[in-house]
């Protein structure tokens, strides 16, 4: 009776690491589904197009002015609703490009900051 008991808890935990390898398995083939089609659509939209947005400013909730480049000009255009409006076609010089500087979230820096305010709340 005792051999029976521990033979179905032997089981019993096979079963449970099987679901938990097949969770993770499921899970790796998720992550590399969304890795394959967020670079698919990046190169797609990048890459391969004429037309790219430079700038966006917002004047409303619905309301924009844009910087798009099509080809080899460039264009401010009013984009509202229901509607896209051409303002000026713009040179090559008035055009001032930002890099982007946006740092990476440093997690351990964060928490170690965290750490240090409770500290000195005790």
């Amino acid at each position: 009776m005792l051999l029976v008991q521990s033979f179905s808890g032997a089981q019993s935990i096979a079963q449970l690491i099987c679901v938990i390898l097949l969770f993770f398995f499921v899970l790796f083939l998720a992550y590399m589904a969304a890795r394959i089609a967020g670079s698919y659509q990046s190169n797609v939209m990048n890459k391969k197009s004429n037309i790219r947005v430079i700038e966006v400013y917002r004047l409303s909730n619905n309301k924009l002015i844009e910087i798009v480049k099509i080809g080899e000009k460039y264009l401010a255009i009013a984009v509202g609703k229901d509607e896209v409006t051409l303002l000026t076609e713009l040179d090559v010089d008035e055009i001032v490009m930002h890099e982007a500087s946006i740092e990476p979230i440093n997690f351990k820096r964060i928490l170690d900051k965290m750490k240090n305010e409770k500290q000195d709340k005790e």
